[in-house]
């Protein structure tokens, strides 16, 4: 009998104390004075993130709308919505959970307000703390620690390092564009694999002094390894949430799964490839050669500065340093390469409306050279207003989460005063942003990079061309104001430049499948390109079906 009391009374903890700190944390938002909508799990709910990729769509799709009270629960709910939300509930609205209050921003004036007040909003440590499995980097730190990284990190994304970007990756680009045209009319189904490829080669050449040929290089394990350099990096960063659960519990191999196994693996063995190269480049750095600019030489010169106690970064922040700028400087660049080259494909006037500004830019010339990045990259607009609207409706970053920390503050949205209070999740919904008719037109949800393109003159010429700018903290896929990615510049020349070569002399087509036409392709794609889920960054879940054949232009 007392064993069957201690059970119920279990039970009914655990069902009357969640119901209480959703009531406490309702009167809380009621205090804001914004819309109120609730979910049953917290916004970092390791139980929901385990079940909501294959029981949250089952639930959604319940009669009635019986499923509907999982629907804010965890990040899914900003790609799956995009700005309706905001077009029920107003430009804020309060998220009520059992453990937090969230108040999400969709109103570009305050976001931009926001992204200025670093230490007003700040990043949550309990969010951003699993990104630290390497050591804290310079995302997950607040205050004068992030200072530090950003001082020591941020020096080798200059203009001298964003002519060799340019340089690697028109290299790269060939090499991928030779492995292409090769395929014939039999496609290529792994345009998203070879994207990664590129941004990775790209990486660590400008990042890391190590140059690779495309089809070469990172993709055979080095000596005392049994997976490569790209292997284990892309296996971590495919299987974050159990890298994480992996390094957080430090659960004997014995134990784990086979497939958690190998994620550890991947896990030492990324672990052991940054030790080694960071070994090799403190060994060089003592050879007293010409002291270069590129990542990895900064931050073994910040370590030395640690050494000699002039507050530089440790080795482990070296290596949270390396794979944080290893995520952020490779994986989103090459997903957005990825869907830019997909939508491409649909599209043959939008081909041809970019050839036309590269055959305006580069003459006669027959191909991209390296020696043109000062003379041609400020020049190729059209080929940025294809980044920015690929970014704007299908861009990695789909919210910015934010956080009040100790201190309440003030926030003003669509001209009211409000005050959020502490210990507040103040998420930046960018997918809304980038896609309310408010700020985008009626057609914020088409696919037209042509509507960052303004011509002012009253004889329209390649020539009078400027890029459109929308009103600050409408369209910031780069964040914005002092913690401004910094890898911004390094990423739209790589774009650039690879777009550039990839359609300057060729095209690409989707293959056909049996019985299908053109537009049946182009529907089809845009399905594919739709399925997206938030893994890490905003990514097609099943990009191999489809093909692409390139060919040169006749």
């Amino acid at each position: 009998m007392a064993v069957l009391t201690i059970i119920s009374s279990i039970v009914i903890a655990l069902l009357v104390l969640p119901i209480i700190k959703t009531l406490k944390n309702y009167q809380k938002a009621r205090k804001i004075g914004l819309p109120i909508v609730f979910s049953p799990f917290e916004t970092l709910s390791p139980i929901w993130a385990l079940l909501a990729p294959r029981l949250g769509p089952l639930l959604l799709r319940l009669p009635f709308g019986l499923g509907n009270f999982v629907h804010y629960s965890g990040f899914a709910f900003y790609w799956d919505d995009r700005y309706r939300m905001h077009e029920r509930y107003g430009p804020a609205l309060c998220v009520v959970t059992p453990g937090d209050v969230q108040v999400i921003i969709a109103d570009g004036a305050a976001a931009d307000d926001m992204l200025s007040r670093r230490k007003d909003f700040i990043k949550c440590e309990a969010m951003y703390k699993p990104l630290e499995m390497f050591g804290r980097n310079v995302d997950t730190v607040n205050g004068e620690t992030w200072q530090r990284h950003r001082r020591l990190t941020t020096p080798p994304f200059n203009e001298r390092n964003s002519s060799f970007v340019w340089r690697e990756s028109l290299a790269q680009a060939s090499g991928m564009l030779r492995t292409w045209v090769k395929k014939g009319e039999r496609g290529v189904d792994k345009t998203a694999n070879d994207t990664l490829t590129l941004a990775l080669h790209v990486l660590t050449a400008a990042g890391f002094g190590k140059s690779y040929e495309f089809d070469s290089g990172l993709a055979n394990p080095t000596d005392g390894h049994t997976l490569s350099y790209k292997d284990s990096l892309r296996i971590v960063l495919k299987n974050l949430f159990t890298s994480i659960i992996i390094t957080s519990t430090n659960l004997p191999s014995a134990i784990l799964p086979k497939g958690m196994k190998h994620v550890k693996q991947a896990i030492t063995e990324f672990k052991e490839y940054m030790v080694e190269m960071v070994a090799e480049e403190r060994f060089l750095a003592n050879q007293k050669d010409e002291e270069k600019d590129n990542l990895m030489s900064v931050l073994v010169r910040a370590s030395e500065a640690e050494a000699g106690g002039r507050n530089g970064l440790s080795n482990e922040e070296i290596y949270g340093n390396l794979f944080i700028y290893n995520l952020a400087g490779h994986d989103t660049t090459a997903h957005t390469l990825g869907y830019a080259i997909t939508l491409m494909a649909t599209d043959r006037k939008l081909q041809a409306w970019i050839r036309e500004e590269l055959d305006f830019v580069f003459g006669g010339k027959e191909v991209v050279k390296e020696d043109d990045y000062e003379q041609a990259f400020p020049r190729l607009k059209r080929c940025l207003a294809l980044m920015y609207e690929t970014l704007r409706l299908y861009g990695p970053i789909i919210v910015i989460p934010k956080y009040t920390g100790e201190s309440s503050t003030k926030l003003k949205v669509a001209g009211k005063e409000y005050t959020i209070p502490a210990d507040t999740h103040t998420p930046i919904n960018v997918a809304a942003l980038n896609t309310l008719p408010m700020y985008w037109g009626p057609d914020s949800l088409v696919f037209r990079p042509d509507r960052w393109i303004d011509n002012p003159n009253p004889v329209p010429s390649l020539s009078s061309e400027e890029l459109f700018q929308p009103a600050p903290g409408v369209f910031v896929p780069w964040a914005a104001g002092p913690r401004v990615c910094p890898g911004k510049k390094f990423a739209q020349v790589e774009f650039i430049a690879v777009i550039s070569k990839l359609f300057r002399k060729h095209k690409v087509s989707p293959v056909l499948e049996q019985g299908e036409t053109f537009e049946d392709a182009k529907k089809r794609i845009f399905n594919v390109v739709e399925d997206s889920s938030l893994v890490i960054t905003l990514q097609m879940r099943h990009p191999e079906r489809i093909r692409l054949a390139w060919e040169e232009v006749a």
